[in-house]
């Protein structure tokens, strides 16, 4: 039982440590204060960072200059090879036809030969029966092959 004040009295302080703590900073997060001695790159504007972005300022400008002349080359080089990217567009297109031509021919080749193995395979178990029933003729009949169905 004598845990249990002590328990309480420990928790009630653990519970006013972020009260006094709070009221310790309760300075204004916007008042100026003294400035740090490298800029961080994010501060708010004020002579100091105009000053800081005066200096940089001619070679973003070179930077960005560079960067459209880039863009621009870049552009008419894909306007010249525009014809030849349509022209390789074309034929592509003509070689996707051709094979798919050849695809739908080999489709229609293998069915055939898939039908042709399955009705000889059907006259075969017809020919089997007939023999166990006896029927000679069947039995010393050739085993009947695919490439005659077709």
């Amino acid at each position: 039982m004598r845990i249990l004040p002590m328990l309480i009295a420990g928790a009630m302080l653990a519970g006013a440590a972020p009260v006094i703590a709070q009221d310790t900073q309760s300075q204004d997060p916007n008042a100026p204060h003294t400035p740090l001695p490298y800029d961080r790159g994010y501060d708010k504007d004020s002579p100091r960072t105009e000053a800081i972005d005066a200096q940089s300022r001619p070679a973003v400008q070179a930077a960005n200059r560079a960067a459209l002349a880039g863009t621009a080359a870049q552009s008419a080089v894909h306007e010249a090879d525009s014809a030849q990217y349509q022209a390789d567009l074309a034929a592509y297109r003509q070689a996707m036809i051709a094979h798919h031509r050849e695809v739908v021919r080999d489709r229609i080749r293998y069915a055939q030969q898939e039908r042709a193995y399955a009705d000889a395979m059907a006259d075969w178990r017809l020919q089997v029966i007939a023999c166990k029933q006896g029927k000679t003729a069947a039995c010393n009949a050739p085993t009947p092959n695919p490439e005659d169905y077709r």
